[in-house]
């Protein structure tokens, strides 16, 4: 039961924050400040969700830095600025992280 009133407040109050936005911007116009804050939002949330992954790992005292897959992430993020190809960068990432983690 507890789920679902959580549910129905969360689902109210995305509501209200969506009517709101919606209410005080004119229609088919947002402000420039938004249009560029925008921009920054996806490599936002990508460097969110590969970060912890890349620095942490799970050993045995709980987590710890990996060495291993900072170096990778290092390199993978390197390769992808000079090159500006997510496969060369995923497949140079993985291939050290693959490597380091065998020696």
């Amino acid at each position: 039961m507890n789920f679902y009133i959580l549910f129905g407040v969360v689902a109210v109050a995305l509501l209200v924050i969506k009517g709101l936005f919606l209410c005080f911007v004119p229609f088919g116009k947002i402000p420039p400040f938004f249009e560029r804050s925008f921009r920054y939002i996806p490599p936002a949330v990508l460097a969110a969700l590969i970060a912890p992954s890349v620095l942490y790992a799970k050993g045995p005292a709980g987590l710890e830095i990996s060495p291993a897959r900072l170096i990778a992430g290092i390199a993978a993020f390197a390769v992808a600025m000079k090159t500006r190809n997510i496969l060369v960068a995923i497949a140079t990432g993985m291939t050290l992280l693959w490597t380091f983690s065998f020696i």
